[in-house]
């Protein structure tokens, strides 16, 4: 029985003292980053996209890429990870609307915790990653 538990001990260890990430929205240009490496989009889910878009017909926010019936949301996003991999903080663009900012935030935390987005170098460095989705009939 303690063989079994000593891994599952380990584990529990090393996700409790991996760093906290912070989210902000901001402004700036971080086009000139290098790309995060895209392992998979699992956290950026049917969830974000139903979030966003309830917000977008309600019409509590103007959000990027909402036409009407269409909603082409593309946003680029920075994330600085140190030297072992783990993410540190993520930066997205402000968007004056804090239910969407929250919803984002919360997804990319999700998944660059979970894995979905990795840096190209074992070193301190920030990223740039871009969530995007279409919905060609919004609903209302």
């Amino acid at each position: 029985m303690k063989f079994v538990l000593a891994p599952v001990l380990l584990m529990a260890l090393t996700a409790a003292s991996a760093p906290p990430i912070s989210v902000i929205a901001g402004t700036g240009d971080w086009s000139h980053l290098p790309q995060i490496r895209d392992n998979g989009s699992d956290h950026v889910s049917k969830n974000l996209m139903l979030a966003l878009n309830d917000i977008a017909v309600k019409h509590e926010c103007a959000l990027p890429g909402f036409q009407g019936t269409r909603f082409n949301f593309n946003m680029s996003f920075a994330a600085l990870f140190d030297a072992d991999g783990n993410p540190l903080q993520i930066v997205i663009p402000k968007l004056n609307c804090p239910r969407a900012e929250a919803v984002i935030g919360g997804t990319l935390k999700e998944a660059l915790q979970g894995g979905d987005y990795r840096p190209t170098a074992k070193t301190t460095a920030w990223y740039q990653g871009i969530i995007s989705f279409d919905i060609d009939e919004a609903s209302h």
